[in-house]
This record gives structure tokens, sequence and C-alpha cells, in this order.
């Protein structure tokens, strides 16, 4: 389950340039897989959250950290 932080979405290589967010469509809550944590804090210390984003064409699941960095980023096409 190898994991890679990027700096955001878009530079992960998994959301088409197309893809837009919609307001008032972000779900982020705490990961709640304790192995899924640890492995994330062991990338980069400190509190990971896991995030829902809806978009004009699908939407993107991803782990955030406090500092805007990302990983685990899948976009789902609706």
């Amino acid at each position: 389950m190898p994991l890679y932080v990027y700096p955001n979405v878009q530079a992960s290589g998994s959301v088409p340039a197309e893809w837009e967010a919609e307001r008032a469509g972000t779900i982020k809550y705490p990961v709640r897989n304790p192995a899924v944590e640890r492995y994330l804090r062991e990338l980069l210390l400190g509190r990971w959250r896991k995030v829902i984003k809806q978009g004009n064409i699908g939407e993107v699941h991803y782990f955030e950290h406090s500092s805007g960095q990302v990983a685990g980023v899948k976009f789902l096409r609706r």
C-alpha cells in the first residue's frame, strides 16, 4: 500500500484537468483506520484527515495533512 505525498490533488496526476470542485461539496473527517493513520504519520508527522470532494465530472477521495499536502488521491467519475 505505498502512498505518495503531493502538494495538491492536481499534482498527483489522478485528477483530470477539466475537473473543478463544487462549492459546499467537501466532506472532511478523521482517518478511521488506525493502520492507515499510522502509515500516513510515518510519511509526514501531524494531523491527517480523509476528504471527499465533489466536482463537476466526479469526486476526489484523498487524505489531507494539516499542511495542505495530500496522499492517496483517487478520482471517481460520475
